[in-house]
């Protein structure tokens, strides 16, 4: 069967299993999974789970978006994201909301470097919640994704919009740490990605985080594409903070530094700050 073109006469009647809800429900929340990240996230004999994701698609209730590129991954990985009778089926058993979106056009439209962006933020939020197993470690609380985090600043009389990737909390029996994401793909400038940093930093400072989030810290972690871009980036951002000496707000990881065959890496030492050269892990 084709990779990319659905045959609907191969699996004429599918059964929906709990395990489909739960998949589809996964991919409605991340947008965007691979084969790796589906296998990591839900149980199931390797070959079975890739066999229910053939059906699922072929089916219907499961997209491939078409645009996506193997290289950029292992082959045999494949991208995939809710399709139009998946987004039917959550509306009925779990009382989503449908709206009007036709999600086949919208994967299909769907341009590769926004489906690797968003398996940038996939890859670190599956690794993140594997490695957060034990309740005595903390758990991902309200992770969220979407417009309604925007908010603006005003940097020099001029209004800057802060626009998070993602927000999210992790909360122990002890204590609650408030994270805000920015996956870098290394297509934006020196100069834009700082103009950033200072809109968090001068966003902090007015107390936006309160008024917006009612919370009373946060960090920001930045994913990297690689060392390099990382160190790059680290750097420039010692002049985002009012001194200019380089805040413990900013928190930069290369993705070569935690793996989903090792999820408890994304906990070790392997984060920096601009302040200076420390090591750091992510929940100290």
């Amino acid at each position: 069967m084709k990779k990319f073109r659905r045959e609907k006469s191969a699996f004429p009647a599918l059964q929906i299993q709990e395990r489909d809800v739960q998949i589809l429900n996964s991919l409605a929340d991340y947008r965007f999974l691979t084969t790796s990240h589906i296998l990591a996230l839900h149980s199931g004999g390797e070959r079975n789970l890739q066999r229910r994701l053939q059906k699922l698609f072929h089916a219907g209730f499961i997209d491939r978006p078409p645009r996506q590129i193997s290289y950029h991954r292992p082959q045999g990985d494949m991208v995939y994201a809710l399709g139009n009778r998946g987004v039917d089926l959550l509306a009925e058993r779990l009382n989503m909301e449908r709206g009007k979106v036709n999600w086949t056009t919208k994967n299909r439209e769907a341009k590769d470097r926004y489906i690797q962006h968003a398996l940038m933020i996939s890859n670190f939020r599956t690794v993140l919640t594997l490695a957060l197993n034990n309740p005595l470690e903390g758990v991902i609380k309200d992770w969220r994704q979407s417009r309604e985090l925007k908010d603006y600043v005003r940097i020099d009389q001029q209004k800057v919009a802060i626009v998070p990737d993602a927000f999210f909390t992790v909360e122990d029996a002890k204590s609650r740490m408030h994270f805000f994401l920015e996956a870098d793909q290394s297509t934006m400038t020196r100069g834009r990605f700082l103009k950033k940093m200072k809109a968090y930093w001068n966003w902090w400072k007015e107390g936006g985080h309160q008024k917006k989030l009612g919370i009373k810290s946060f960090r920001v972690l930045v994913l990297c594409k690689s060392e390099k871009r990382k160190e790059s980036l680290r750097r420039i951002t010692k002049e985002a903070d009012d001194k200019k000496q380089g805040s413990l707000m900013f928190w930069f990881v290369s993705e070569d530094k935690f793996a989903l065959a090792e999820p408890e890496s994304v906990l070790r030492s392997i984060w920096q700050t601009p302040k200076d050269d420390a090591w750091h892990s992510l929940l100290e």
